[in-house]
């Protein structure tokens, strides 16, 4: 939600982002495609239960985070956007939300329950608001909890060594933008 309400004050950042990504001559699915690779290499980090793979998780975490805004803006910039990419783009996000939580569990960074209510909540949270706007209701920046705070959230987290209380804050705010989000499409429909 909070970092929704900046989009428009950083857009023209993104536009320099896709202006220097489109540079490369890659097109925009292949940045979705590095943002997976980077989530794997979150994974094999957290897979390890040691500080210094906490850092690496996260920082890695953060880079596959950064490489969705990069194919955005790079599919924005060359005029390339289409409704297959948003679907990858949009399939691939939860494939690296589901990457990261397996190595956080496997790893033994936060408890099961805890991961499997941030795994579940975070894919409930997309889609509840892909299905909303399937039903012409408008859910994006609604809620407190949008992938990007997540990212954000446990990267920070693993950063400073503790990626527990990301996983924690991360089920909690799930849980609650999945209910808020429920309660406007429902009110929607009534």
């Amino acid at each position: 939600m909070v970092l929704n309400r900046l989009r428009e004050i950083i857009k023209p950042i993104t536009s320099k982002i896709g202006e220097y990504f489109s540079k490369t001559g890659l097109p925009a699915w292949s940045w979705t495609l590095f943002g997976i690779l980077f989530a794997l290499a979150s994974m094999s980090f957290y897979m390890q239960h040691e500080y210094l793979n906490a850092l690496m998780g996260g920082l890695f975490y953060l880079i596959s985070g950064f490489m969705d805004v990069v194919d955005g803006a790079v599919a924005s910039y060359t005029n390339t956007a289409s409704r297959l990419g948003s679907f990858i783009d949009s399939t691939a996000d939860r494939i690296t939300e589901v990457i990261v939580f397996f190595g956080l569990m496997v790893g033994g960074w936060a408890p099961p329950d805890f991961i499997f209510l941030a795994t579940t909540f975070s894919l409930l949270v997309s889609y509840v608001r892909a299905k909303g706007e399937s039903l012409n209701i408008e859910i994006r920046g609604r809620g407190l909890g949008e992938r990007a705070e997540r990212i954000i959230i446990v990267s920070l987290f693993s950063i400073i060594g503790v990626p527990y209380y990301g996983v924690v804050i991360v089920s909690v705010l799930a849980v609650i933008t999945f209910v808020h989000r429920c309660i406007i499409v429902m009110g929607a429909l009534k």
